[in-house]
């Protein structure tokens, strides 16, 4: 099973590597268009909910926006890769996380590039880096395991019920509106505060902002509280998908 799933982690890694190498060739402007859309966002609320354009509220703004476009990014195209790859899956077997898993990895190597674009900007605008960058590889990787943990179930949810992709596209625009990406936590009541914070989302980007803006450790217990959020929810997408491995075929053809 170990030698087996070695061979399809190197389909997933060759895959990835495959599609961003076409996407290069065809797309010019992808790495400029990934960037624009949170950039735009930036200076939209920056005038709407500062009514000014000071370094400090493009940052605090972009960090959310990058962070977001990340999660929603890989959200959307992993949920509808197991039903667009339909016609394939019939001729060739392949476990159906593989599917998800590039569309993740494409989408977290184009975050990667403009992460280190951010890092820039927040050198730039005065905040220089700290012993807490330590933190950065721990943040980065719950949110990885936050992305796969959800987006593994969605994906097999949709060849059921290609519908949901309108739930999907609702379920983002909540979260966009209530992870954080405009407004930090203690703007908020204690009351409010205390379901703010079960969003793992919401938590993710309040530890980048703490290592990145203000340059001290991230809660550990918020992190604690991500991570066992994500593996809880990965144990069941795994389980899941023992279950529906063969049969998730007829449903998407039927």
């Amino acid at each position: 099973m170990l030698i087996q799933w070695r061979r399809y982690w190197d389909i997933i890694y060759y895959r990835t590597y495959a599609e961003l190498k076409a996407e290069a060739q065809v797309r010019y402007l992808g790495y400029i268009l990934w960037l624009l859309d949170p950039l735009v966002n930036t200076v939209l609320f920056s005038v709407i909910l500062w009514s000014q354009f000071s370094r400090e509220a493009i940052t605090f703004l972009l960090t959310g926006s990058i962070i977001w476009q990340w999660f929603s990014t890989c959200f959307i195209t992993s949920a509808a890769s197991i039903y667009d790859a339909g016609e394939m899956l019939k001729y060739v077997y392949l476990p159906k996380a593989v599917l998800p898993l590039i569309a993740i990895l494409s989408n977290t190597w184009r975050f990667g590039f403009i992460f280190i674009l951010l890092l820039a900007w927040c050198w730039y605008s005065g905040h220089v880096p700290t012993h807490a960058y330590f933190a950065l590889p721990a943040i980065i990787f719950l949110q990885l395991l936050i992305i796969i943990s959800l987006g593994l179930p969605l994906a097999v949810i949709m060849p059921y019920f290609p519908d949901a992709r309108i739930v999907v596209d609702a379920i983002i625009k909540y979260l966009w509106l209530v992870s954080g990406i405009f407004f930090s936590a203690d703007k908020l009541p204690s009351v409010v505060r205390f379901y703010f914070h079960l969003n793992p989302l919401a938590l993710l980007i309040e530890a980048y902002r703490d290592v990145l803006l203000k340059g001290i450790w991230p809660n550990w217990m918020h992190l604690g509280y991500v991570a066992v959020f994500g593996l809880i929810s990965l144990t069941c997408s795994v389980w899941i998908y023992k279950r529906i491995d063969l049969s998730i075929i007829k449903a998407i053809h039927r």
